[in-house]
């Protein structure tokens, strides 16, 4: 059976640490500090047990936590096994490794996935059947690539998780709320799941008008019961004034709500 997995014979060798760098396109962009120093650690005292993969470049093609945590303690030289491999076998090794380690951010996954259709030509249903994953994983993951520059920016800065941009673009309709959908998020705080439920809102009117009803109904018992109790217990003057504001409050934001759903919605 045919498969770009190739076999090879392995022979170690001996680099020097200051020969060795990472691979330009590698995967992992990013590498958790304290997972560096616990490997650091771990060399200072048994040494590398397990070498790293370079390509005929000196470039690593596995190991780049390995390298980094040796670099750290100084330790040279390197054992490493060299690859003669082109450019898909170092993608998929990568690949590979990290999603079962999950070591990997949803944007580096993502980017590692366009990269493999790319160079292979697969369809995202072919390649999630080559990784053994779901294609809905392929496809969410892949959702992140869509995110505007502003929403990249934030996610950089942390104030949104991957996760929830993953989630919100792979299900958003139309690409032109963006903005202010991740914007809402963020002021608000929302979970992934109260996130999901606001884009399915705002892909479907039928959801909103019917999230709407349910709270206007629940706010309306709740104010059914209320009237209930009053008539057992007597109010102070000031828990008088105190509601009586906040209903002056509601009844204005009812009228305005009122008014916008009698409006047809501007275009544009």
């Amino acid at each position: 059976m045919q498969t770009s997995r190739l076999e090879f014979q392995d022979r170690i060798e001996y680099i020097p640490l200051e020969h060795l760098r990472y691979a330009p396109g590698r995967i992992r962009q990013r590498i958790n500090p304290e997972d560096v120093r616990s490997l650091a650690r771990t060399f200072q005292t048994f040494g590398m047990m397990q070498p790293l993969e370079v390509n005929e470049r000196d470039e690593v093609i596995l190991g780049t936590r390995r390298l980094a945590a040796a670099k750290l303690v100084g330790l040279s030289p390197i054992p490493v096994i060299r690859r003669s491999v082109p450019e898909l076998y170092s993608l998929e090794k990568q690949l590979v490794s990290d999603l079962h380690t999950r070591h990997l951010t949803i944007l580096e996954r993502a980017h590692a996935f366009q990269n493999l259709l790319e160079l292979t030509g697969m369809s995202k249903y072919a390649l999630a059947k080559y990784l053994s994953l779901s294609s809905n994983l392929i496809c969410r993951t892949l959702a992140i690539l869509k995110a505007n520059p502003t929403t990249i920016a934030l996610m950089e800065e942390g104030k949104i998780s991957q996760r929830t941009v993953t989630s919100v673009l792979y299900r958003l309709k139309d690409k032109s709320k963006e903005d202010w959908l991740i914007g809402k998020i963020i002021r608000e705080k929302l979970t992934v799941r109260q996130a999901e439920q606001l884009v399915a809102e705002i892909n479907d009117t039928a959801i909103l008008a019917k999230h709407f009803m349910r709270h206007v109904r629940s706010f309306r018992t709740s104010v059914t019961h209320f009237q209930e109790k009053q008539h057992a217990v007597g109010l102070e003057p000031r828990e008088r004034a105190l509601m009586e504001k906040e209903l002056s409050l509601t009844l204005d934001l009812l009228r305005e709500t009122r008014k916008g759903i009698a409006s047809p919605a501007r275009e544009g």
